[in-house]
């Protein structure tokens, strides 16, 4: 899509002589594909040195033309794993078996225009922008119109941009699911092929965001759940508040993400659908929801309390230490994982006020290890099936398979034992009713574990294990059973003890 109007100040290229032939001008940004190089680049560039953003300003400060420039001479862009548009891309090769000269006409710059031509084959010539041209708009319709004549050639386009464009040309071809913009181009030129591109819905928005991945904020209501505090709606209200505002801020940091990891996941066989890497939500709207959501978050936070404003903000902090450097160490990214998970009922117990016993953090550290490993194994495991040896985004190995297992197992058995140190600790019984209860819980937890790592090592889970768990109906089984007991021992006078 284009964003400008600057007209040339000097000539492209000499024109290539189609020996009487009427050429088909094809623009690239969300008409040759889903997506837009601009934006392509900036998410290259950020992947490159995040710090290179402090240097967007003076780059633009120069003009489009210049500020794309200095983008694509840094942006390293795989353009064979660009989201093309399938249905546009079959007619013009059907178009280029017939004959027909096709000229890949784009506000892009030149180096990445060729780069995508190159990789076709079907376009005869390419004319882009260079550093003192921003071919868009008017500019590039008077090039056109100097190349080729006035209605000597046809164009396809997908924006308002692209009206000057069809006013020169001889016939209109639209891709866009906006009927007021192709009834506009058919004023301009007469309409010879329209197809459709689909407006991003709410179900896309809520993919690109992960709101299934905020079933993992839960864990902030779990202090408040264990304590003797369940009975106080206040504490309730301030964790679905707290809920609201670490969901906004992990959303931020899913689309931050995405973005760095775009190249990556058009690799994957199933992230490849991720709707940045799929090209079904630009990258613009990516920019533009990060920062609208982190700030959202860390508004509400600030205005729950200041403690729990410093906690989300160390949470921001890990994640983006973890999406630009530890997700590519090994172990080191596991142990992350599972920090940020005991994080979250760290938030909880800030929030409310409510103490969490040293005994609770360490086994929630042993238990979120395990599932954290058990994330990764499942992710080499898919791996495995489909071939790979090696994940671009990650440290690990298909061959590492063996050993993570044996640490994700042995971590989620130690919390077990860690479950069970605290049930015998004669402060802990000393404060229930019926302590025996608890006992129960050490046998259907090993149960839980076992279950989710047969699961995985059988390649059946492909999410993350919370969410595959929230999706489980044993799960849900075990959990109310857990409740069962967990309130049995207690008591029905819900006596004061240490979570």
């Amino acid at each position: 899509m284009e964003t400008s109007l600057e007209k040339p100040v000097e000539k492209i290229a000499p024109p290539v002589d189609f020996k009487g032939q009427r050429p088909l001008c094809v623009d690239l940004d969300g008409t040759l594909i889903r997506s837009d190089s601009l934006f392509e680049g900036i998410a290259a560039v950020m992947r490159r040195n995040i710090f290179d953003i402090a240097r967007f300003p003076f780059w633009f400060s120069k003009g489009m033309a210049a500020f794309k420039s200095e983008v694509f001479q840094r942006a390293d862009i795989d353009v064979s794993r660009l989201p093309y548009h399938e249905d546009l891309l079959e007619a013009l090769r059907s178009e280029h078996k017939r004959g027909r000269p096709l000229v890949l006409a784009s506000g892009t710059q030149q180096v990445f225009a060729e780069k995508v031509a190159a990789h076709l084959g079907i376009f005869s010539d390419v004319i882009a922008s260079n550093a003192s041209i921003n071919l868009i708009g008017s500019a590039k319709a008077g090039e056109l119109a100097r190349r080729y004549g006035e209605r000597g050639f046809d164009y396809v386009g997908d924006s308002r941009f692209d009206l000057a464009v069809w006013q020169k040309a001889a016939t209109a071809w639209v891709v866009s699911g906006d009927r007021s913009l192709a009834q506009a181009a058919e004023r301009q030129a007469p309409l010879e092929k329209r197809f459709d591109s689909k407006k991003a819905g709410l179900k896309v928005y809520a993919k690109a965001l992960r709101v299934h991945q905020w079933a993992k904020n839960l864990l902030i209501f779990l202090p408040t759940l264990l304590s003797d505090h369940i009975g106080n709606p206040m504490h309730w209200i301030y964790c679905i508040f707290a809920f609201i505002s670490y969901s906004f801020i992990s959303s931020s940091v899913y689309i931050l993400n995405d973005l760095l990891d775009i190249e990556a996941d058009r690799r994957h066989p199933d992230n490849r659908k991720r709707p940045f890497a799929a090209g079904t939500l630009s990258i613009a709207r990516g920019l533009l929801l990060l920062p609208l959501l982190l700030f959202a978050g860390l508004g509400i936070g600030f205005a729950l309390s200041t403690p729990y404003f410093l906690v989300i903000l160390g949470y921001f902090a890990m994640t983006c230490l973890y999406s630009l450097r530890i997700k590519q160490m090994v172990m080191a990214d596991v142990i992350m994982l599972a920090l940020l998970y005991t994080w979250r009922v760290l938030a909880g117990g800030v929030v409310t006020s409510t103490h969490i016993s040293e005994w609770f953090l360490t086994f929630a550290l042993f238990f979120f290890l395990s599932l954290a490993a058990l994330k990764r194994c499942s992710e080499l495991i898919l791996m495995e099936q489909n071939s790979q040896q090696k994940n671009s985004r990650r440290a690990y190995l298909v061959s590492d398979l063996p050993l993570l297992v044996a640490v994700g197992v042995a971590n989620g058995y130690l919390s077990v034992l860690v479950l069970a140190l605290y049930i015998n600790d004669p402060k802990v019984s000393s404060h229930m009713r019926f302590p025996a209860a608890l006992w129960m819980l050490c046998p259907i937890l090993l149960y839980w574990i076992s279950r989710l790592w047969f699961k995985a090592y059988r390649g059946v889970m492909h999410t993350d294990p919370l969410v595959f768990a929230l999706k489980d109906r044993s799960s849900y089984i075990i959990a109310i059973v857990v409740g069962v007991l967990w309130f049995l021992a207690r008591g029905p006078l819900f006596l004061t003890f240490p979570v």
